[in-house]
């Protein structure tokens, strides 16, 4: 709730997302007014863009709730720019389409949270083996050359802003 009246207070719009329809119904009911209709599996696809042409022309407050499996794919809503993830998603691409927003992700202690946030960890760690293997990773390796030149610039700008110096 702290997180969504932020966001009406700075002139945003919120969307919820959640994996769970029961949750869909919670967060709703709670909202009330603030809160389109939810959109879910069972929403058809000429009911979901009335929902989604209806948020556009909402005011700053407006929390459009959505089944993240329903509402998460190829859904382009460029009036929200709050996104609000109620827990670990296993597929961890749903979450990666949120560009140029605020997204909060909210996880609980002691629950199944943890352990999934432990297994998209093994995932991740994995992913990165196979990778760091691949030909791709090979490809955009950084020499140590341009890595000192890297680090050097970076160096060089720090010191630019402590003396005053600042390049633009």
């Amino acid at each position: 709730m702290e997180i969504i009246a932020d966001a009406k207070a700075d002139g945003r719009k919120v969307i919820v997302f959640s994996y769970f329809r029961d949750t869909i119904r919670k967060i709703s009911a709670m909202l009330g007014s603030q809160c389109t209709e939810p959109i879910n599996g069972s929403v058809t696809p000429a009911k979901r863009q009335e929902i989604i042409d209806g948020f556009d022309k909402a005011p700053a407050g407006q929390v459009l709730v959505s089944q993240i499996v329903a509402g998460g794919t190829g859904l382009n809503i460029q009036s929200a720019s709050v996104v609000i993830i109620c827990e670990p998603q296993l597929k961890p691409s749903i979450e990666s389409q949120a560009r140029n927003v605020l997204v909060y992700r909210l996880l609980a202690s002691n629950t199944v949270d943890e352990r999934v946030t432990d297994l998209l960890e093994e995932k991740q760690t994995v992913f990165d083996a196979f990778a760091d293997k691949s030909v791709a990773a090979q490809r955009v390796e950084v020499d140590k050359k341009t890595f000192g030149n890297i680090i050097q610039e970076e160096i060089d700008r720090i010191n630019g802003e402590r003396s005053g110096k600042v390049k633009a």
